[in-house]
């Protein structure tokens, strides 16, 4: 097959279009043959024609490994470029043998060891002089992941960390401060936001109404499971008439 012929093809029928949406900038005669970034030497192409465009520079140049190895990247999938085209079997045969080839002095990570920074948990392969100050050897594992409530790694109150919605509610009505999310202010915040309804409520002998007013809820039996639901204890009616008089 003629891979040239269609390589040339592809890259005529791309100069000679007007094309709207996604389109991907392709160096006509690789860097790695010689190619520069001037204009005249870059052309748009959809996505999978990229793709074919490197499938067909890998077999019109068999030996050169930087083809190889730029076709393959195209067909790997990151948190930054998710890939959807499958990556052909005589590609990733070639791909390995290139790897093969990868030994010694001739391997980018010849000599060099995985070290990683406690503070911040970074891994990176270094050189023994090149390492940074304060760097242990090994491999870290990934970074633990945190809690978006209370910021640790490991939720001491996991009731309250999964509850968004009751969150919410203290953010919206009780003035539950949003800087404390993801600290470790976060339960401190989180316990004088119940004990100022629990003193309201129990010391100062504010009714449910009273409650519901002034933090705006708009059903008294609203505010009465939210107390629930902090385990304030309900007063019976006996002792809200009594508070009522109380406070007349």
């Amino acid at each position: 097959m003629d891979y040239q012929r269609r390589y040339d093809l592809l890259i005529d029928k791309a100069k000679n279009r007007q094309l709207n949406g996604y389109l991907e900038k392709h160096h006509i005669v690789p860097r790695c043959l010689g190619g520069t970034d001037d204009k005249d030497n870059l052309v748009a192409l959809t996505p999978e024609e990229h793709y074919v465009a490197h499938q067909l520079l890998v077999k019109m140049y068999p030996e050169n490994d930087s083809l190889v190895y730029a076709a393959n990247k195209m067909t790997v999938t990151s948190k930054y470029a998710p890939r959807n085209n499958k990556r052909y079997g005589w590609l990733k045969r070639k791909y390995q043998s290139v790897c093969k080839k990868r030994v010694g002095n001739k391997n980018p990570s010849f000599g060099r060891s995985w070290y990683y920074n406690p503070d911040t948990l970074e891994n990176g392969k270094f050189l023994e002089h090149e390492v940074p100050a304060g760097w242990i050897r090994g491999r870290n594992p990934k970074k633990p992941k945190r809690c978006k409530k209370c910021g640790q790694t490991t939720c001491v109150r996991k009731e309250i960390c999964y509850n968004g919605h009751r969150i919410k509610r203290f953010i919206d009505n009780f003035g539950f401060n949003k800087a404390c999310i993801g600290t470790s202010s976060f339960y401190e915040e989180y316990d004088r936001v119940v004990e100022k309804l629990r003193s309201e409520y129990i010391d100062e002998k504010y009714s449910v109404e009273d409650l519901r007013i002034k933090y705006k809820i708009n059903h008294n039996e609203t505010m009465r499971k939210i107390l629930e639901s902090l385990e304030i204890k309900r007063r019976n009616l006996s002792e809200s008439i009594k508070s009522y008089y109380e406070k007349k």
